[in-house]
């Protein structure tokens, strides 16, 4: 069975976490169309909840339309129909995988702006803000799992600290998205040039230096493109050798 990186739960709002986790799972692909998932004990003992959480979240995304209960068999992902992809309960970009290198075309266009609006109008406490979000992600640099959380909370974080309600709507709608790209970056990359670049931006930021924070910005979404393609190049080099090898 597939190994599913699942956190357990903080004691409030338990039920949505569960159904948000499992979401989520399902969004980035990792249980396909078709799939079993684990049990509810499984899936208890994973979260560190009882099964009556389990069985309401499960209920949840059944009423989505994301799980089909069979009797005596289990919960199973369903193909994705047409009322599916105009529930407004569920972002309709996340049921088709993202490709990462385009969520990173689009953020070089964004977020070289967004520096730049939070350089002009970023306070103590939007500051403040992003160096707790920096501060967790430095936390997490030995867990890629929860270090490309905060990561994206940091981009969240600047997006909020432009002021502008726009930016911040759009970032809310396309989080899903930002979210699975994040996490496909941190296990293909690591965590240093995040810390790097991010503590660089911020420190730009705060001493008020527009050109340089967007340069900056520019400069991490452009690095991480050249190496997302050079490992993906290295990857398929790989596999081909070993194909040529009589290995697979």
């Amino acid at each position: 069975m597939i190994k599913v990186h699942l956190t357990r739960v903080q004691r409030a709002g338990k039920k949505n976490q569960v159904f948000e986790q499992l979401r989520d799972r399902i969004m980035e692909r990792t249980w396909l169309p078709g799939a079993k998932i684990p049990s509810e004990n499984a899936l208890a003992v994973a979260l560190g909840v009882s099964r009556v959480s389990i069985r309401e979240a499960l209920h949840m995304l059944a009423s989505l339309g994301l799980l089909e209960t069979r009797h005596g068999e289990g919960s199973y992902v369903r193909e994705y129909s047409g009322g599916i992809l105009f529930n407004p309960l569920l972002p309709m970009l996340t049921l088709d995988t993202p490709e990462i290198l385009h969520v990173l075309e689009y953020r070089k266009i964004v977020e070289k702006g967004i520096v730049s609006l939070v350089v002009k109008r970023a306070g103590n406490a939007e500051i403040e803000e992003l160096e707790d979000v920096f501060r967790a992600m430095k936390g997490h640099r030995n867990d890629s799992h929860a270090f490309a959380q905060a990561d994206l909370s940091f981009h969240l974080a600047l997006a909020k600290a432009t002021g502008n309600p726009v930016v911040v709507k759009v970032n809310a709608v396309i989080t899903d998205i930002l979210k699975i790209s994040m996490y496909g970056i941190v296990d293909l990359l690591g965590t240093k040039d995040g810390l790097n670049y991010h503590r660089r931006i911020l420190d730009a930021i705060k001493a008020q230096d527009g050109p340089l924070a967007e340069s900056l910005m520019e400069e991490h979404v452009e690095r991480t493109i050249r190496r997302l393609k050079y490992k993906r190049g290295g990857d398929q080099k790989s596999h081909a050798g070993r194909k040529m090898d009589g290995k697979s």
